[in-house]
């Protein structure tokens, strides 16, 4: 199935760290759909938002990293996008 659970329409300028940001256009207004070169502890990455926030502050996330599904969640730090990994799953 892959990463990817949203559609992708429009993108918004890089970030101060080059991430660019795509969101699914909706009725009800825009979702995070993926990030372009995302900086990660593995380097820049596509992330993809696997499901809607679980809090005010991240949103749930994936990314490939040789070939393996790392889970963890993006978020919004000074204007510019990050993935953190959940602890362990980066071996």
């Amino acid at each position: 199935m892959g990463l990817k659970k949203y559609r992708t329409d429009a993108s918004h300028a890089p970030d101060a760290n080059n991430a660019i940001a795509w969101y699914a256009q909706w009725v009800g207004g825009q979702t995070l759909s993926l990030v372009r070169d995302c900086p990660t502890p593995f380097g820049p990455r596509t992330v993809y938002a696997r499901n809607e926030p679980d809090t005010w502050f991240s949103i749930p996330a994936a990314c490939r990293v040789k070939g393996r599904d790392v889970r963890g969640f993006l978020t919004c730090e000074d204007n510019s996008w990050e993935f953190h990994p959940y602890t362990g799953t980066h071996k």
